[in-house]
């Protein structure tokens, strides 16, 4: 049986997920694929720190220049988050023909166009669908699904920090109770900022968009607007008419042509299809010509949900593999 061989860079909630979930599933992939998926090694920050137990010793390393450059890794998997330094591993990655699978928003949104021309200069390719809404297979479907209807509207919920506070202050909390609530429950980082302020949907908005409509944005072009100032007070009057305040991004090509995108709270009436979008669940409504409106809704974050967006992409690899004969192949899966 032919294996291909994983590199992790980072093994907290995402990738300790990873492993966990390749410890569980590996006899179904092989069984799906006839492929052997394994991890040969992994780039963690702490050397010192506990791990899951199915985390072996002699696959750590704290330098992740020796998980992109190693000649027993044919995946980079990097679920280490932040641009640096995801951007450099994931360049040294592609450069060394390893093919990578990432979970990062923020450098697919920042430097996905470069990192694709890259992938393809390099006859590799990176896979990215864990970057947006975790467990939902959102990339999966705008790639796979529209090909004869023209998307012409994206709206979403995507962003399960901003969405667990709203609805928690629906039940009377206000915003800094809410977000301390929200980092007690582990669905906020200490420093909030990228979720609470908008950027995380923005990155994702930009990310969806530029599958959905052919066309790349530059993020100072989308318009932003977190939830820090929606206070209690408004949360509840909008529950008084029936409403509820979510934030929204939503990305349209417009009759003249242009693609516009935007992220802000929005008040929303029963009939809206996100209305009942609760929790950290997360959703996005695609909206085509022919096809008409089409809701997908789930878990967009987590350890789970979003490890398995990023063990589908491993899977797609994997199923390549069978195929060809050598790994310095270049695999078929488009990259964009």
């Amino acid at each position: 049986m032919k294996r291909l061989r994983l590199g992790l860079l980072g093994c907290g909630v995402v990738g300790g997920g990873v492993v966990e979930g390749i410890h569980r599933n590996a006899d179904h992939i092989a069984a799906q694929t006839g492929v052997e998926v394994c991890i040969t090694r992994i780039a963690v920050r702490d050397l010192s720190r506990p791990r899951t137990p199915h985390v072996r010793r002699e696959w750590l390393t704290d330098d992740w220049r020796q998980v992109c450059e190693a000649p027993d890794v044919d995946v980079v998997v990097e679920v280490m988050g932040g641009l640096h330094p995801a951007l450099e591993a994931t360049r040294l990655a592609l450069v060394r023909g390893k093919h990578v699978v990432t979970a990062n928003k923020q450098l697919m949104a920042l430097h996905g166009e470069h990192l694709l021309a890259l992938a393809a200069d390099s006859g590799r390719e990176i896979l990215y669908e864990a970057s947006v809404l975790g467990g939902i297979p959102a990339i999966h479907n705008i790639r796979t699904y529209f090909r004869a209807t023209r998307v012409q509207h994206l709206r979403g919920i995507l962003n399960g920090t901003c969405n667990y506070i709203l609805t928690r202050m629906e039940e009377g909390l206000e915003f800094d109770e809410a977000l301390r609530q929200a980092q007690a429950e582990g669905y906020a980082e200490a420093d909030p900022t990228l979720d609470i302020d908008g950027w995380d949907a923005l990155y994702k908005i930009q990310i969806l968009a530029a599958l959905a409509f052919h066309e790349r944005m530059d993020v100072t072009a989308i318009a932003r607007e977190g939830i820090r100032s929606v206070s209690g007070q408004m949360v509840r009057e909008a529950r008084a008419r029936g409403q509820r305040v979510r934030l929204v991004a939503e990305a349209e090509r417009t009759p003249s042509g242009r693609v516009t995108a935007r992220v802000g709270p929005q008040w929303l009436d029963p009939a809206d299809p996100l209305y009942n979008v609760n929790g950290v669940q997360n959703a996005l409504c695609v909206s085509g010509d022919l096809a008409g409106s089409i809701l997908l809704a789930g878990p967009g974050a987590g350890r789970f949900p979003t490890a398995s967006a990023v063990m589908e992409d491993i899977v797609k690899l994997a199923g390549q593999v069978r195929d060809v004969r050598r790994m310095d192949l270049p695999l078929s899966v488009s990259a964009g």
